[in-house]
């Protein structure tokens, strides 16, 4: 039980570190790039130039029009599949730009 009680105070020392630093956004937006890598595979990942989340959106920046328009398409599939995954509702809508 002691054990359990020192993970637990370690996992919170964790989290309060990275709220304190102010990395918790990042780590997302990291955690979001490799879940995106699995989802779309290496031909649309190479494509993806930038993601950040700004005002509760997640914006995705791809460099081809072409598969820009077939992601908006799936973007309420997609915003479920990253939601599902990485277990937060950090953001509230896909937005690709």
């Amino acid at each position: 039980m002691s054990i359990r009680r020192k993970e637990q105070t370690s996992n919170s020392a964790i989290k309060n570190l990275i709220k304190t630093l102010g990395i918790e956004e990042k780590l997302l937006i990291v955690e979001i790039q490799n879940l995106w890598r699995e989802l779309m595979g290496p031909s649309i990942f190479e494509h993806t130039t930038r993601m950040f989340i700004d005002n509760e959106i997640l914006y995705i920046q791809i460099d081809s029009a072409v598969i820009r328009n077939e992601l908006n398409f799936n973007q309420e599939k997609l915003y479920n599949e990253i939601n599902k995954a990485i277990e937060q509702n950090s953001f509230i809508k896909i937005k690709f730009i």
